[in-house]
């Protein structure tokens, strides 16, 4: 059974616990919840003891038997807690964990954490069988357009009120940190208690904590979106990313946009296309939207630009490498710039 980690609240209190729980996603803040929240619950219901087992380099999979074997003379139901973190389960690891799936020991928990499964893994005869027996709480990041619900639904959690305009500014504030967001509400409720929330409330309360990633910005310039693409390339400028790790990103999208447009007017598949330049599926709408926006021609004006960009970041020529690099995503966004 697989969940999203809302739903895991009410499958607990309805149904009770299944043999296993395996946590896996990208997004750190709800994958510590879920495992409190499955933790605490374990404790209310007699879990009286518990076992972690970390699985880094060498790790020992009889160990899982083992512990899954170990009868205590004063618990009576155990919360075993595997954690692999970023590492991979391997050919000795599946075949451990789909035998303890064949036959989980009686008033035992297993509770698994691990980062983002692949595709590929999900598929896989172990996963497979954790699947059957218990629940997979997948988690996914959230992204920007669905951060305002998230923090709509937390406040209501808490049962504070808010106006939407104040919502949408704790978002913009916290935009890729999530955690950032949810230790602002707690702020908020403490130094707000009763009280609705308005905008000069997070104003007054809120920090500018929002964390930009050189390839949201990315996203954001090949969305064409021009308020967000200012405001991400000043963050990433005032928390000190180097303008060469920028300027290196732009000349690689540009590149890539060029080359496709030139396989594009050949009358080439862009799907098969995708493959070859690495653009995976969550972006391709964004370098299509992109696509429509620019010619060969323009393109190739813009892999000019590149060349001027390249030269003031390595000093070989006046002029700012930011300011350059604002042009550039601004263009790609499809806004004329003047020289």
């Amino acid at each position: 059974m697989k969940l999203n980690p809302q739903q895991l609240a009410t499958h607990l209190k309805k149904e009770g616990f299944a043999p296993v729980y395996f946590i896996t996603g990208d997004e750190p803040l709800l994958a510590l919840e879920c495992g409190d929240l499955l933790r605490a619950q374990a404790r209310a219901q007699g879990f009286s003891e518990r076992t972690v087992l970390s699985v880094e380099a060498h790790f020992d999979w009889s160990d899982l038997h083992q512990a899954a074997g170990n009868l205590s003379l004063f618990a009576t139901r155990r919360l075993l807690e595997l954690r692999l973190g970023d590492k991979e389960v391997g050919k000795i690891g599946g075949q451990a964990l789909m035998q303890y799936a064949q036959r989980p020991p009686p008033d035992t928990l297993l509770l698994i954490s691990a980062e983002r499964q692949s595709a590929a893994t999900q598929k896989t005869k172990w996963f497979e069988a954790l699947d059957a027996v218990g629940v997979i709480v997948q988690i996914y990041p959230v992204e920007a357009a669905q951060l305002p619900a998230w923090i709509a639904g937390r406040l209501q959690a808490q049962k504070i009120h808010a106006s939407a305009e104040a919502i949408a500014l704790i978002a913009e504030r916290s935009e890729g940190h999530l955690l950032a967001a949810a230790q602002e509400i707690e702020k908020l409720k403490l130094l707000y208690p009763d009280t609705a929330l308005e905008v000069e409330h997070v104003l007054e309360a809120v920090s500018d904590s929002a964390r930009f990633e050189v390839f949201g910005w990315l996203d954001t310039v090949l969305s064409g979106d021009v308020a967000r693409l200012v405001r991400q390339l000043n963050r990433l400028r005032a928390e000190g990313v180097e303008v060469v790790l920028i300027a290196s990103l732009l000349a690689r999208e540009i590149h890539t946009l060029y080359h496709l447009q030139q396989a594009k007017q050949r009358g080439q598949s862009l799907e098969k296309l995708f493959f070859q330049y690495r653009v995976w599926k969550n972006r391709q709408g964004l370098v299509k939207k992109a696509l429509q926006r620019h010619s060969e021609t323009s393109l190739l004006r813009l892999l000019r630009d590149v060349v001027e960009l390249e030269k003031r970041v390595k000093g070989a020529a006046p002029g700012d490498a930011w300011e350059t690099s604002l042009q550039l995503g601004l263009k790609i966004a499809g806004i004329k710039v003047l020289a």
